[in-house]
């Protein structure tokens, strides 16, 4: 496979995987790994100090013990409170109870009970604006309106604050018109996504007669024992309490506009003393001003809900965080007993141990889970009261901590550029690859500090998950291309390049450039002497079982030397060397393969003589050899139905003619000059001569010929023939035919070759000089013999 096809189908993998996993997010199957990895982050972080004087007066099981089953009475809760804010001195108090009137039950006391609505009613207004109490939307349905109340919320697109229902909570005589505070204890359940509470929706705005006709509900049930079948009327613009007999005892303002906020925040807003027109609300920002001034800016999720920031899980650390509310009423009591009977030592003793609430936040709530209004938490996997969420949020609004998301852009540039980032060091060799596993470990370390950090949240499971896809996906083709290309490579060249030089091609991952490529090689001809004569006197089947070792041994020999086949032609061997993997010394591996061809052929001579299975020509039988060295084309060519691997130019043309030419000099390994320079200057220790210098046919250039010797040649033997012959070869070149002659005669006597070859260097050169002695030299000579034949 083409590296570019490789690459576009990489870069569509990655946009799949990225693809898949933004459609996994957007259709919120993800949301619950999200959250848990969110818990996975709070807890790295661990739990955080806060400047908010946070305590807890727990509703426990003593509690439940010492009030009794519910339900509870309403009275208890005064005292508790009046005891809180009055000798304890708190800022304020905040009840995570509903005490609405759906609170009752057939075993219920109702005078007992509107004694204690009574009291309590009396206690929010002593205290009305630092007592918070819950309400909340439970899709209990209104007898009044039959509404089901169920939280309205602006992403569902039907909020109306004119149409929105009127949650759960405390009603007349609890709270009145203008008299108590409530606030909303429901948790975001479709943002927080799975079962640990991280959103709370801010507000909820009403604006209709919804809360008026709540009140006078409540007032109903607190007057009917002496009212005659109470009634409620609009007359003008109030709501009237009325019976058969017309006797009127409670009215309020018909139209009620209000914000209702979460628990968190509206207890925020009483323990600095203000109220909802402190508050402005835009689509991204609730606003909190003080004195005209910013005080706070809490920024807003999908218009309405706020984020969390869990500052430290539930564990009941000792009384200076949690305090019983069973405590506190005990000695409340104990205090008003203690004061009745002028104990003042009592009284200072309670009053002490009131002291602990001294200028905190308080939040009531219920602490058994018996009551079951419990729910995990990021540092508790069991379930633990849920008051803990409004008491969170207040420390993340008191300060400042607010949780901050990557918006929809940086999330996708993230999810987009981390998978390509991976894959591109995925697909590198050697230690790279541990980079691109080092560059996912480093995304996660950075998710994780700037949660801890900075209280930012990046996005953890669709980018590193879509680059585990993608990485996986890119690695396996790639293996694959790879197998494939291991394939292709060894059927292209199993059969004519050496097995090592295949498993280098194949573990080098180099494409061999297939189709015709431009570059330097060298190319090895060689044919054996006299081959058309020697088939004439072996028998087809001798002379096929003769070439299959002849050319197993020849081949096995290149090969080694890196060379690759190209073709064989009868007895004729023809390779390449330098392709189709590349190597910087292909000359001077030609040169050696040369050289040990020859070295080899001798040696079977020898075995084929000691066999005496085979004629005397067979014993005899020699290889002519043909290198040069120059650029060509190789590649495959043919057909479209039947191509060869094979190499073609005028530098193939040349080596041809260098084998076809050994025949006429007598020699057996000739080469270019430029194959022996190349090779020299690659450190090859070569034994050679100058042979001459000629114009082959079918070019103008004239090219330097040189014969290599092998190892049968002795080195007093080469240096001597050496010598005398390229002496008498200058002579020669300068056309002084009568001394070239001379010397061509002398160096007859050392020809390596004399005693076996047709004809020898000097005997050929020796006769051209008699020619050009009797027929003169040839028109412009410059010592190049332009050869008429191939």
């Amino acid at each position: 496979m083409k590296k570019s096809k490789q690459l576009l189908i990489s870069l569509g993998l990655i946009a799949l995987s990225v693809v898949l996993w933004l459609l996994l997010m957007l259709s919120g199957v993800l949301d619950g790994l999200e959250q848990e990895t969110l818990r996975w982050r709070y807890l790295a972080r661990g739990e955080i100090e806060s400047s908010a004087p946070v305590v807890y007066v727990d509703l426990d099981a003593e509690t439940v013990s010492y009030m009794g089953d519910r339900p509870w009475d309403r009275r208890e809760f005064g005292v508790l409170l009046h005891a809180l804010l009055g000798v304890g001195g708190a800022k304020t108090a905040s009840v995570d109870i509903i005490l609405s009137k759906y609170g009752g039950g057939a075993l219920l006391d109702w005078e007992r009970a509107r004694k204690g609505d009574s009291f309590l009613g009396k206690v929010v207004a002593a205290y009305e604006d630092r007592i918070v109490l819950a309400a909340a939307y439970t899709g209990v349905v209104s007898s009044i309106t039959q509404e089901a109340a169920l939280l309205p919320m602006i992403r569902d697109g039907d909020y109306d604050p004119e149409m929105s229902p009127f949650p759960e909570a405390p009603t007349y005589p609890i709270v009145d018109f203008n008299v108590g505070r409530l606030a909303l204890a429901n948790v975001d359940e479709t943002l927080s996504g799975g079962v640990v509470p991280y959103y709370v929706p801010s507000f909820v705005g009403l604006n209709s007669a919804r809360y008026s006709f709540h009140l006078v509900d409540g007032a109903m049930r607190d007057k009917m024992d002496f009212m005659n079948e109470p009634y409620s009327e609009v007359v003008g613009d109030e709501v009237v309490l009325t019976d058969l007999d017309g006797f009127s005892t409670y009215s309020v303002p018909l139209q009620s506009e209000m914000t209702i906020f979460t628990l968190g925040l509206e207890t925020f807003l009483a323990a600095h003393e203000l109220d909802e027109d402190a508050v402005e609300i835009s689509p991204d920002t609730l606003t909190i001003r003080r004195a005209g001034e910013v005080f706070r800016q809490i920024p807003l999720v999908q218009q309405q809900s706020i984020e969390v920031n869990w500052f430290e899980g539930w564990e009941i650390s000792g009384d200076e965080d949690h305090v019983s509310m069973q405590a506190v009423l005990r000695n409340a009591h104990a205090l008003s007993e203690a004061a009745s009977a002028q104990d003042t030592v009592k009284v200072a003793e309670l009053e002490k141990w009131f002291e602990r609430f001294r200028d905190k936040v308080i939040f009531v709530g219920p602490v058994d889970p018996q009551l079951k209004d419990i729910s995990p938490t990021p540092f508790n996997r069991e379930p633990v009261p849920k008051v803990g969420l409004h008491a969170n949020l207040y420390r993340t609004i008191a300060d400042e901590a607010y949780i901050t998301r990557a918006d929809s852009g940086l999330c996708i540039a993230i999810v987009c550029l981390l998978p390509l980032l991976v894959c591109m060091l995925a697909l590198n060799r050697g230690s790279l690859r541990l980079l691109s596993l080092l560059l996912l470990l480093a995304y996660g370390g950075c998710v994780f500090f700037a949660f801890a950090q900075f209280n930012w949240i990046l996005p953890m499971i669709v980018p590193i998950g879509s680059s585990l896809t993608a990485v996986v996906s890119v690695v396996l083709l790639k293996l694959g291309s790879e197998e494939w290309q291991r394939r292709r490579i060894k059927a292209l060249f199993g059969a004519y390049v050496a097995p090592k030089l295949v498993d280098e091609m194949v573990e080098s991952n180099q494409d061999p450039q297939l189709g015709g490529t431009d570059t330097e090689i060298t190319a090895l001809f060689s044919d054996v002497e006299g081959f058309s004569a020697l088939s004439e006197e072996l028998t087809p089947h001798q002379l096929v079982s003769l070439m299959n070792e002849y050319l197993g041994a020849m081949t096995e020999v290149f090969q080694l030397q890196s060379g690759t086949l190209d073709k064989y032609i009868g007895d004729a061997i023809v390779t390449m060397f330098g392709m189709p993997v590349p190597v910087t010394d292909h000359a001077s591996r030609a040169c050696n393969a040369a050289i040990e061809m020859q070295a080899c052929h001798a040696a079977l001579r020898e075995k084929w003589a000691d066999s005496g299975e085979w004629p005397e020509s067979v014993r005899h039988m020699r290889t002519r050899i043909g290198v040069n060295t120059g650029r060509a084309v190789i590649g495959n060519m043919g057909s479209e139905m039947r191509f060869n691997y094979t190499m073609m130019g005028d530098s193939v043309n040349l080596a041809a003619r260098c084998e076809s030419g050994a025949k006429i000099y007598g020699v057996y390994t000739m080469v270019t000059e430029n194959t022996l320079q190349a090779a020299l200057a690659e450190g090859a220790e070569l034994n050679y001569r100058k042979l001459d210098r000629v114009v082959v046919k079918g070019r103008r250039q004239p090219v330097e010929l040189y014969e290599l010797w092998d190892s049968s040649v002795s080195a007093g033997q080469s240096s001597a023939c050496r010598a005398a012959y390229e002496a008498a070869l200058e002579l020669y070149f300068k056309a002084d035919w009568a001394a070239a002659l001379q010397g061509f005669e002398a160096s007859e006597a050392d020809e390596p070759f004399k005693a076996f070859a047709p004809t020898t260097p000097s005997a050929v050169l020796a006769a051209r000089c008699r020619q050009f002695l009797e027929t003169g030299a040839p028109a412009g000579w410059n010592g190049a013999y332009v050869m008429t034949s191939k």
